[in-house]
């Protein structure tokens, strides 16, 4: 099966239901979504997208029809759909464009100017497609469709590439996730009959936003409604007035829900599932959730891009029961929990979690090395530490790569490091996680400078913004005379240092 095959099946069976709602951004129907990507996709054709072709969408949540409708026009015009976080910084942008080798961009609203001083300032060659668009290289979206609107497919095999997904790497800059077709659409959900309301606020461009919020509502034929920024006010209206059976949400969501209050006088009957992930959910946002949605179930899913969906979800009912836990493998994954010497730890014991799934493997586009260490033998090592109990249920103790979760997107400490090491009075650094209410965790940075020299928290957030996404900025900054702590093997030595800091929420 192909992607857009999936759409096609949707707008055969309830052309006429609502497909996709942005709040207070426009709405199309599912017979709408697939005959008007139908005309993009010719008019990528006609642009010169070959096939194979790199589609980079760096669009924000606020232009959600534009993305849903280019990653389906893409895949008819046989192009490879490249979503990119519109929080990257510059630098992170043009890797993840050059890495890909990108020939056409989608963007729009605020992105539209960044992008074009990338281009200027790095001579690239790619197409920008955007909204009013006029300039040399580029293509007004709304004269980029072509007038014939029926069905249209451009010869693909399901073993083809279809996407590549872009998450942060321990080498400091993302990394490219590539999947086929075959691989991407190995997921199924029967559809519902008489519809419903499917409500998120995750961001589009992250493989939770793509697969857990897109194709998830897609495959259940429900109207995928989008608040295109969380707001805990706007988000609880929205629960009083749309009635959503279904919420997905980050942690960082539900804990904003809880702490605001928002959720006080609204009638929440209408919510039968609650979805969330990304991130550990704290137990007691779990409680919080279940008072403040007494009739829906909880489901936590387990998972990551490399695997290519959730591998492992918590049952309804059992969320309060066994708190911490991610759940059980879904049918057809095969899970282990393996020590440092690879043999399979035992109930309780703590190793790195390695899974199986049927939809087969993905690998880093363009990146041999590091996908023979993640990928071995079909099975993919997550870097996840954790452990299973007595029945099962997989818990997550840690993460082996020191990757910091804040607010549901994932940082790695080294390429904080490594950006704050390109200042030219550091001289050690270290990044550590600190608990946060909210975001679960944020980010500390320990600095050891060069004699004389000084710097404070705001002079570093202003180094580093056109090095790192917004999100990865440090919260809190240490400045240390003393050389810092080092392990036997010379590295530093993370746990002393977290010991000697008052790292309270």
């Amino acid at each position: 099966m192909l992607i857009p095959d999936e759409l096609r099946e949707q707008a055969e069976r309830f052309p006429d239901r609502m497909a996709v709602q942005v709040n207070e951004g426009g709405a199309m129907t599912y017979g709408e979504w697939d005959s008007r990507s139908n005309a993009i996709a010719r008019g990528l054709v006609a642009s010169g997208l070959p096939k194979g072709g790199r589609v980079a969408l760096l669009l924000e949540n606020d232009a959600a029809l534009e993305f849903y409708l280019s990653y389906f026009a893409t895949h008819k015009a046989a192009g490879v759909v490249v979503p990119v976080n519109p929080r990257y910084a510059p630098r992170e942008i043009e890797h993840i464009l050059s890495n890909c080798q990108a020939h056409t961009v989608i963007v729009a609203g605020q992105q539209v100017e960044r992008l074009r001083a990338l281009r200027e300032q790095t001579s690239a060659s790619w197409q920008i497609i955007a909204p009013g668009a006029s300039g040399d290289g580029e293509l007004d979206w709304d004269e980029l469709p072509d007038g014939d609107a029926s069905s249209f497919q451009v010869a693909l095999d399901e073993d083809d590439l279809a996407e590549i997904l872009y998450t942060s790497g321990t080498t400091g800059l993302p990394k490219g996730v590539a999947s086929t077709h075959k691989n991407a659409t190995s997921v199924k959900l029967p559809a519902v009959e008489e519809g419903g309301c499917f409500l998120h606020s995750i961001p589009l461009a992250t493989f939770f936003g793509t697969h857990g919020a897109q194709l998830f509502a897609l495959r259940l034929a429900v109207t995928n409604t989008i608040l295109p920024r969380f707001d805990a006010q706007r988000f609880a209206q929205l629960i009083a007035s749309a009635k959503p059976r279904w919420l997905v949400m980050v942690p960082a969501h539900a804990l904003l829900l809880l702490e605001a209050g928002a959720l006080a006088d609204i009638d929440t009957s209408s919510v039968q599932t609650i979805v969330y992930g990304s991130a550990p959910m704290p137990p007691e946002a779990v409680e919080g959730l279940a008072a403040a949605f007494p009739k829906a179930a909880q489901i936590n899913g387990y998972g990551l891009t490399e695997a290519g969906g959730s591998a492992c979800v918590l049952p309804p009912g059992e969320a309060l029961a066994r708190a911490g836990s991610v759940g059980k493998p879904l049918p057809g994954v095969r899970l282990r929990i393996l020590d440092e010497e690879g043999n399979e730890c035992s109930s309780g014991q703590v190793g790195e979690v390695v899974l199986k799934l049927q939809a087969g493997e993905r690998f880093y586009y363009a990146d041999p090395e590091n996908t023979a260490k993640t990928w071995r033998d079909g099975w993919v090592y997550t870097g996840d530490l954790g452990y299973l109990d007595e029945d099962g249920y997989l818990y997550i103790a840690d993460r082996k790569k020191d990757m910091i979760i804040r607010g549901g997107y994932n940082v790695y400490s080294i390429e904080v490091e490594n950006a704050l090491y390109e200042h030219a009075d550091v001289v050690e650094v270290a990044v550590l996680p600190m608990p946060h209410k909210i975001l679960g965790q944020d980010i500390l940075a320990v600095v050891r400078l060069a004699k004389g020299a000084s710097l404070d928290l705001e002079t570093a957030r202003e180094f580093l913004r056109d090095r790192l996404a917004d999100y990865k900025l440090p919260r809190r900054l240490e400045v240390r005379s003393e050389p810092l702590p080092r392990s036997g093997m010379g590295k530093v030595d993370k746990r002393a240092l977290a010991a000697s800091l008052d790292l309270g929420g």
